[in-house]
């Protein structure tokens, strides 16, 4: 079993890199990523408990690259990328710079609701300052402005509303070129999850492919067989490589568990088919 997506609490998770190792260990996982949201800081705590236990896994180095293309912010998985790439990690260190001003603007514009000092109430929530809009959704709550989590998207963060801030993340290029000059390979992440036309999201797979993308995320989370089908469909004919992940954030959020996602279908060729298992 392998899954080649996951967030721990160094982005929007709720576990530590510790607890994900142990999970891992009993899902049973051969290989796991950790894909944190423009971070690579939970890796080296990953390796150390992957290093300390008697049980073998596989650990990949990954993050998950917010970007840019056209109008749409679209997620670009990095697998196997160096923890120690000073060219990469100064991509990486823009993109924190980025998601803490988001941060800082979203604080300002729920001001204007009554919603005091939320940066800060996020960063505490969250355990460090590498926050995101689903930690603002979990302070909304918190504070009685929403009934659920997902409301604190539909009525204050999502696009349109009154705290959605736009960010200057990198181009889908630019994403997909550090992380190829770094040594590794770039996945479009969920690719049908971007509210996208299907002609939308068949320009954006050629427009990765064009960049010099490697692979597809055929299968994601609590994916449907017939949206499966249809990624993989997408992914053979601009002959992309396949990847597979949950997408993983806590046993509570997520309704995929680690390393239960479906079986990547047998008429693709999976982005590790060359790795040394």
């Amino acid at each position: 079993m392998i899954d080649l997506h996951c967030h721990s609490f160094y982005s929007d998770g709720a576990h530590s890199p510790a607890d994900l190792f142990d999970m891992a260990v009993e899902a049973g996982l051969q290989m796991m990523a950790l894909t944190d949201h423009d971070t690579l800081a939970g890796l080296d705590d990953l390796h150390k408990a992957a290093g300390a236990s008697d049980k073998t896994i596989r650990i990949i180095n990954g993050i998950e690259l917010s970007a840019r293309w056209k109008k749409h912010e679209v997620h670009i998985l990095g697998l196997n990328v160096p923890l120690d790439g000073s060219d990469f990690n100064a991509v990486v260190e823009s993109q924190a710079e980025s998601r803490q001003k988001r941060a800082l603007d979203i604080s300002k514009k729920l001001e204007a609701i009554g919603l005091q000092d939320s940066y800060n109430k996020a960063c505490k929530l969250a355990g460090h300052e590498h926050i995101g809009r689903p930690h603002f959704a979990k302070v909304l709550l918190e504070e009685g402005y929403t009934k659920d989590f997902q409301q604190g998207f539909n009525r204050y963060l999502g696009r349109g509303k009154i705290a959605y801030v736009p960010t200057s993340w990198v181009s889908l290029e630019e994403a997909v070129y550090a992380i190829k000059a770094s040594g590794g390979q770039a996945v479009v992440a969920h690719p049908l999850k971007y509210s996208l036309t299907r002609t939308k999201v068949r320009e954006l797979i050629e427009a990765f492919k064009d960049a010099g993308g490697d692979a597809v995320e055929v299968v994601s989370g609590a994916i449907l067989s017939d949206q499966m089908q249809e990624v993989v469909r997408l992914c053979n004919q601009f002959e992309l490589l396949a990847s597979s992940g949950s997408d993983f954030h806590s046993t509570i959020m997520s309704t995929t568990q680690l390393g239960a996602q479906r079986d990547l279908p047998l008429n693709c060729t999976p982005i590790w088919t060359d790795w040394t298992l």
